[in-house]
């Protein structure tokens, strides 16, 4: 139960971190954290509820939060063949890789809904995504309570 009150908190300071830098999802590197730590219910529920926030209130098409949370699953189950999926370097990467995933998935969702796309400035919030995305998981990494990190799913 103190688990769902962290993970709300989180949420809260999140959102609020997408007000202040916006195109950027603070959310993330929380999906990655629940997924190497093993907690599968959490990620499902993380992933149903942040895409029903996101989606809601972002301005592109329903299914750009699900894709992006999905990818980052993917990009979990394929790099745990090569690389320790636990090291910063494997967040590091992750955030390369979601920074260039974003003008892409955004020009696509934008198509979609007959919007303008701006390449400038979906690239560089692409590039503060992959910035920010390690840092982020870092300080979550060892801010989360050590007591939750065993505890039943």
């Amino acid at each position: 139960m103190q688990s769902l009150f962290w993970w709300a908190a989180f949420t809260f300071a999140a959102i609020w971190a997408q007000k202040v830098v916006p195109g950027v999802d603070f959310l993330a590197p929380g999906i990655l954290l629940c997924i190497q730590m093993d907690k599968r219910t959490h990620v499902f529920w993380l992933i149903l509820v942040w895409s029903l926030i996101q989606d809601g209130i972002g301005g592109l098409p329903f299914g750009y939060s699900i894709v992006w949370y999905l990818s980052i699953l993917a990009l979990y189950r394929g790099g745990e063949m090569f690389f320790d999926v636990h090291s910063m370097m494997f967040a590091l990467l992750c955030g390369c890789l979601l920074g260039l995933l974003h003008p892409g998935l955004t020009a696509m969702m934008s198509m979609l809904a007959d919007m303008v796309f701006v390449p400038d400035r979906y690239i560089y919030e692409g590039i503060v995504q992959a910035v920010v995305f390690p840092v982020e998981w870092l300080l979550l990494k060892y801010i989360y309570p050590a007591g939750f990190r065993h505890e039943p799913v």
